[in-house]
């Protein structure tokens, strides 16, 4: 098994390479050269990263070469930011939302939640312990409905519900699909235990958040197409470091990524004006730079995200409350009053950060790292913001 996969990793990196000398007139010669320079420079890149991001197609040892932060350092990074003890509102979204609600930030309203045992909090409108509660709720309640695990990610266990069919027998999906009760429980409260789902906390049941209607236009969907912004508590208070907006493509009820499996898309975002750069589909070397929406045939150079303004304001208030994180990755959707904040992230994945061709640890956050972070002796990591 492991002979297996190692030869499969040569062989994808060999068309990789393949790729980039057929597309972009780099020789195997010079992207040999590239990665002896490469590993030189940034111990935390590998030889996927050179690939993911595009680094072959810069000039060689140019910035991206120092300031990538390689993926087999993106955890330790947030690791050397956030404390263990303080990352609770990332991990569990019911805490998350206690302290959205006490602090008045705009969430997504939670219906109900789904939890055999245990208490949920007093705001919430409903608890549900068993599955007739649930088909019972279902019955009653205004659709649309989102469902989404209290600890879960990437989507896992996720659900736009509709509308009902024959007393709640059937669910239909936000494609008009309809599918058995048995199989909407599958999918959801029933997905088998994952170290990204974690069934014991719950299941929320949300009313569907309305984006903003520039954005419904643009994208000519009325799934929210959420933003990753990355916050920074560097010691002199917050600031936003990168943002990405995370493009749904109609037919889509979800704004993963997944390497484009789905149609999605990244479009890069100028955090000082809020205006959107190309976008991408698909991570380096046959990832495509789109200069308009393939749906709408708008032009993403021509688009500014709404109230953009209001919405960084609000996001460093957030992340003034919620403090106790140096690296905070936060999920918004903006709306016609502003951001709604959906969930924070602690290990959040710095790869969508960087595929538009800017390294993460520019010198300034280097600089900061130095003074703040928590870096394990001799690691790879610390090697980088060290050397």
């Amino acid at each position: 098994m492991v002979k297996k996969k190692f030869f499969e990793k040569v062989k994808l990196l060999f068309s990789k390479a393949c790729y980039v000398k057929q597309n972009f007139g780099k020789g195997f010669v010079a992207q040999f050269w590239d990665l002896i320079v490469l590993s030189r420079l940034n111990p935390t890149c590998g030889i996927f990263d050179y690939y993911t991001y595009r680094v072959f197609a810069v000039e060689r040892g140019g910035a991206l070469y120092t300031e990538l932060l390689g993926g087999k350092s993106n955890e330790e990074f947030n690791r050397s930011l956030n404390k263990r003890n303080a990352v609770t509102p990332a991990s569990d979204k019911l805490v998350f939302a206690v302290l959205c609600n006490a602090y008045n930030i705009r969430t997504t309203e939670i219906l109900a939640i789904y939890k055999p045992t245990g208490i949920v909090p007093e705001f919430v409108k409903t608890h549900l312990t068993d599955i007739s509660e649930l088909k019972a709720f279902l019955k009653r309640e205004k659709m649309p409905i989102f469902v989404k695990p209290v600890k879960g990610s990437l989507g896992q266990g996720t659900f736009y519900i509709a509308g009902i069919e024959n007393e709640c027998e059937k669910i239909i999906d936000k494609g008009g699909k309809a599918i058995s009760f048995d199989e909407f429980i599958e999918k959801t409260i029933g997905l088998k235990v994952s170290h990204r789902y974690s069934p014991k906390a719950g299941v929320s049941l949300q009313r569907i958040v309305q984006q903003h209607s520039a954005i419904n236009e643009f994208t000519q969907t009325d799934t929210p197409s959420g933003l990753r912004i990355l916050v920074l508590n560097t010691g002199s208070g917050p600031y936003i470091h990168r943002a990405v907006w995370k493009i749904v493509t109609p037919g889509n009820i979800s704004d993963n990524f997944s390497n484009g499996a789905y149609g999605n898309m990244l479009g890069e975002i100028d955090v000082v004006t809020g205006q959107v750069g190309g976008a991408v589909d698909r991570y380096w070397p046959d990832a495509q730079l789109l200069e308009q929406h393939p749906v709408s045939g708008r032009k993403f150079s021509e688009f500014t995200l709404p109230l953009w303004e209001k919405v960084k304001a609000e996001v460093l208030n957030a992340s003034s409350i919620i403090n106790d994180m140096g690296a905070m990755h936060w999920d918004v959707i903006i709306s016609e009053e502003g951001a709604v904040f959906l969930e924070l992230n602690d290990l959040g994945g710095t790869n969508i950060l960087q595929v538009h061709g800017k390294g993460l640890i520019d010198s300034e956050l280097k600089k900061s790292l130095r003074q703040m972070a928590v870096l394990q002796k001799g690691s790879v990591f610390a090697r980088f913001i060290n050397g």
